[in-house]
């Protein structure tokens, strides 16, 4: 089972992400981040740290809301995705990008940087549960576009 964490937190990067991102049900998420395997961590690329695993509960002080999304292919692709996401740890973020999201026209993207939403599309593309190309490069896709794309896949309640 691939699980997905979609959040939103009281913080100003998670504010100004959502101002920008815009409406979403069940509320619209400022970071995306997957469970480990284990279920005692939640990885994923964040802006102080780059790819890190970090204890579930974490970020309890500032959470607003989250959603788990299960991704269940009949266990195919699950050793492929958390390969890629633990052969990613220690990876920088690419908080550079972040600045594309403002103004379309840049390409601020660092190359073997991502951001989280990146590294969670990436890793679901590298274990085939998109099977073909996206039509957007995956530093240009934010948690709102992925918890979206997901949406048209399985169910999220709202």
């Amino acid at each position: 089972m691939i699980r997905l964490r979609f959040v939103t937190c009281s913080d100003e990067i998670s504010a100004f992400i959502r101002l920008q991102a815009g409406v979403c049900m069940p509320f619209t998420p400022s970071h995306v981040e997957c469970v480990s395997q284990d279920g005692k961590h939640y990885i994923g690329q964040y802006f102080d740290g780059g790819m890190q695993a970090r204890p579930v509960g974490y970020d309890a002080a500032i959470l607003v809301a989250e959603k788990l999304v299960e991704l269940d292919r009949d266990g195919k692709g699950e050793a492929a995705f958390y390969g890629f996401i633990n052969s990613k740890i220690g990876q920088p973020y690419d908080w550079t990008s972040i600045l594309d999201f403002v103004d379309p026209a840049l390409d601020l993207h660092q190359a073997n940087h991502l951001i989280c939403s990146a590294m969670m599309t990436a890793a679901l593309r590298a274990c085939g549960f998109f099977q073909w190309p996206l039509t957007v490069p995956f530093h240009r896709i934010s948690p709102r576009d992925l918890f979206l794309m997901l949406s048209a896949i399985v169910e999220i309640d709202h």
